[in-house]
């Protein structure tokens, strides 16, 4: 007898603009969300800026060192603040329309034109959200009280805190990457936790991971979540090699080994032995996604005269050309009025823990 397959999500789970906005409100605003490295704001004047389902958020560190992190929009007559992530901008936040200044801690400090006697300062600091580091990766949460990152991670991917072995904090953004998809998000997620599509997509993906070659994400032999890499190999290249070194806190098996998560709902983080890739995901709508990559390595690899990571750069990049091109595919097929849902096969377990979760998340629409 035939194994009963698990009905997928719907048409308009995928295609809604009303669905959309319920993943707005319902996961992307009470969530914790990946915004970026931590090195994007090492210094008193950097900024770092990321779309919240909508929501600009900025991310700034302090003369103290502390992180803080607000809604990019002036107190004053809601003008946005800033424009674009970046460093050198000093020490204050100015609006650009009247001049109103906010320390980086969100007080304000400055009304020109308006005296104080006319309003007390202290009533008008921006609106801040929580904002954590873990592992060097910076995360926003706009809901009023959320849990730590950590007890967020535990909840969904306890594998991922083994991560914290490999100081990850210690790692440098080598490359960064972006590009914009014509599909849902959750399609990107539901694509990145199944790998039935691999042997036919990802040909050179498969030569370097084998347990690929027969659609298989989890590996029955490891306990870690993990899965071997082709004999020999220690990357994500072409051939499974790289001119760069390994992660110098990884174990040999660490560095013979795939590890990959997917922290729900828009970061991926996949770990070989010379690099790992942060891929943030940043929905724009119901039909786009933009996609940034920051390549990390060790910090003196970066650092070095000869520091080439083109070798991981340019396969990750096929792969992601290759997944971004089937995402677009299903993305115009599920507008269809003819396709209701699909159906997910034994091997997509995870794809069926990712919609069960999902659905508990956002809730039923029109309530």
């Amino acid at each position: 007898m035939a194994i009963a397959m698990t009905p997928t999500l719907t048409g308009e789970d995928y295609c809604s603009p009303e669905i959309y906005r319920l993943d707005c409100d319902r996961i992307f605003h009470r969530q914790w969300f990946y915004a970026g490295r931590a090195e994007s704001v090492d210094h008193v004047g950097d900024r770092l800026l990321v779309d919240v389902g909508g929501e600009s958020i900025l991310v700034v560190r302090d003369r103290e060192g502390e992180l803080h992190a607000h809604y990019n929009v002036c107190r004053h007559r809601g003008s946005q603040l800033c424009d674009a992530s970046g460093s050198g901008f000093g020490a204050a936040i100015t609006c650009p329309y009247h001049a109103w200044s906010y320390a980086l801690d969100g007080r304000l400090v400055a009304t020109p034109h308006v005296g104080k006697d006319e309003l007390d300062r202290d009533q008008f600091p921006l609106r801040s959200v929580a904002v954590e580091d873990w592992q060097g990766f910076l995360f926003v949460n706009l809901a009023d009280d959320p849990p730590t990152v950590r007890d967020w991670i535990a909840d969904q991917d306890p594998n991922a805190l083994a991560y914290e072995r490999l100081e990850m904090d210690r790692l440098r953004i080598g490359r960064r990457t972006s590009c914009d998809v014509a599909a849902n998000w959750k399609i990107l997620l539901e694509n990145y936790a199944e790998c039935l599509h691999c042997p036919q997509v990802h040909p050179e993906l498969t030569n370097i991971i084998p347990l690929h070659r027969q659609g298989d994400v989890i590996d029955p032999t490891r306990t870690d979540g993990g899965t071997w890499l082709a004999e020999g190999a220690d990357s994500f290249s072409l051939d499974g090699r790289a001119p760069l070194p390994v992660i110098d806190t990884m174990t040999a098996q660490d560095a013979n080994s795939y590890q990959a998560s997917c922290l729900y709902p828009n970061m991926f983080i996949d770990i070989t032995g010379t690099s790992v890739l942060a891929t943030q995901l940043i929905p724009k709508g119901p039909d786009c996604t933009q996609i940034d990559v920051d390549y990390l390595f060790d910090a003196d690899a970066v650092a070095a005269d000869d520091f080439d990571p083109s070798a991981v750069v340019d396969f990750t990049e096929l792969v992601l050309v290759q997944d971004n091109a089937v995402c677009e595919r299903t993305q115009r097929g599920v507008a269809s009025r003819s396709f209701d849902h699909g159906y997910f096969a034994e091997r997509d377990s995870l794809c069926v823990e990712f919609t069960e979760r999902y659905l508990a998340d956002r809730g039923p629409v029109g309530a």
